[in-house]
């Protein structure tokens, strides 16, 4: 009986072995030197401020973890998808070997890099103490409420620097709990799906499997 060498091959290797975890802002760390891209024919950012703070919530609340992010591994940067910045979009002249393009996830991944950096979109973002979540306001910051992008700021300093100057965030009760909340979401991993060197075709592909049950859509 003659046996597709194809499926040999398929049925030797195992893609799951290939997942590994990475934390919020060792993920952010990496969008920020560019290390973690993304391809160039990803749609734009399409989550409202709604969503993203649902995201924000559930990663403070949620019982269960957030579902995977799924990654290419850039091997060969001559032959690769043309690869753009988070956010600005702008195109990169240079891939780097080993660098991370993202399949799926750039909705999460982006919505946490705008907290990392204090992004103007994200500046009705708050945690609001009494209630214990994020929200947004449309009014002046309280006194029991903390920007998003001043809690989950990249530097440290920035949030001793604003709870210095904020008498009601001074006691070591709150002071606590922030710093716990900080360092939750600081050192909250992802599960990281990887593969390496796959074409627009194949991505496109894995990213409709992900997200449609490989079925296509209009």
């Amino acid at each position: 009986m003659r046996i597709s060498k194809e499926l040999i091959k398929a049925a030797a290797f195992n893609p799951t072995k290939k997942s590994t975890q990475m934390s919020i802002f060792d993920m952010c760390q990496k969008i920020d030197n560019k290390s973690i891209s993304l391809p160039l024919y990803q749609r734009d950012l399409s989550w409202t401020l709604k969503k993203c703070i649902d995201l924000l919530n559930y990663q403070l609340l949620g019982k269960a973890p957030v579902s995977p992010i799924s990654m290419n591994t850039i091997l060969n940067t001559k032959e690769c998808v043309p690869q753009v910045s988070f956010i600005d979009r702008e195109v990169m002249p240079e891939v780097m070997y080993s660098q991370m393009s993202v399949v799926d996830g750039q909705q999460r991944l982006s919505t946490n890099f705008k907290a990392y950096t204090n992004h103007e979109d994200f500046r009705s973002i708050v945690l609001d103490l009494g209630k214990g979540c994020f929200v947004e306001t449309g009014e002046a910051i309280r006194n029991t409420q903390i920007p998003v992008g001043i809690l989950l700021n990249k530097e440290d300093s920035v949030l001793f620097e604003y709870v210095a100057k904020k008498n009601q965030l001074k006691s070591p009760e709150v002071t606590n709990v922030l710093l716990q909340i900080r360092s939750k979401i600081k050192n909250y991993n992802y599960t990281i799906n990887s593969a390496e060197d796959l074409t627009e075709d194949e991505q496109i592909e894995w990213f409709e499997v992900l997200n449609n049950a490989g079925s296509r859509v209009s």
